[in-house]
């Protein structure tokens, strides 16, 4: 039942980007072609925004069917991506300077592991905190560096997530690890078709 409603995600990201393309947002929030970058027209930045409703959906489905529940683990994880998400947001509209995007990247983190979630590759609880934020807020940068090409990093996401979904359901068994990583999967796959579109310019970026 948590795959199911996790499937939310796919059609709630898909639609979201294709209702936001058709408002005054998609006018207002876009890259405009610059040296360092590959584009040549402007082009929207929604695509996080439907990934974010995606994993929103998903995962609210999951806990209101009762598939899952509201622990604080989960609130620490959807809390931190909705950091990071209206940062970049902001970012968007206004640009962020480099300070205040590092600093929202270690504000997710922080709010991730004080919710309760551990690593636990290690005994020591003070190291396991460092490794946790030093992780997160790289990942988060990889992520960012890696976002330099049409569908590059959704298809990594999509596929990383996968990976994170089937582990969850045969190795470490865990139906709020299941939802969280099948509906961002599902969330990206619905954001492919508007950003990689074979001999056709992307409709939208991520943002």
């Amino acid at each position: 039942m948590t795959a199911v409603a996790a499937l939310a995600a796919f059609p709630a990201s898909l639609l979201t980007i294709g209702f936001l393309l058709r408002g005054t947002l998609a006018h207002r929030v876009v890259a405009a072609p610059t040296a360092d970058r590959w584009h040549r027209h402007d082009t929207p930045l929604v695509g996080g925004i439907g990934i974010f409703v995606g994993l929103l959906v998903g995962v609210g489905i999951a806990v209101a069917t009762g598939s899952i529940e509201a622990t604080h683990e989960l609130l620490g994880i959807v809390g931190g991506c909705a950091i990071l998400f209206v940062a970049g947001l902001i970012d968007d509209l206004f640009t962020l300077n480099p300070l205040a995007k590092l600093c929202a990247q270690f504000a997710a983190a922080g709010l991730v592991l004080a919710m309760g979630l551990r690593v636990e590759v290690v005994s020591n609880g003070l190291v396991a905190t460092v490794l946790g934020v030093l992780w997160l807020v790289g990942m988060t940068n990889a992520f960012n560096l890696l976002d330099n090409m049409d569908g590059l990093a959704a298809t990594l996401a999509a596929i990383a997530c996968a990976y994170f979904a089937i582990d969850a359901v045969t190795v470490h068994p865990s139906n709020i690890a299941l939802a969280v990583a099948l509906s961002v999967c599902l969330a990206c796959v619905g954001f492919l078709p508007y950003n990689l579109r074979i001999g056709k310019r992307a409709a939208a970026f991520l943002g």
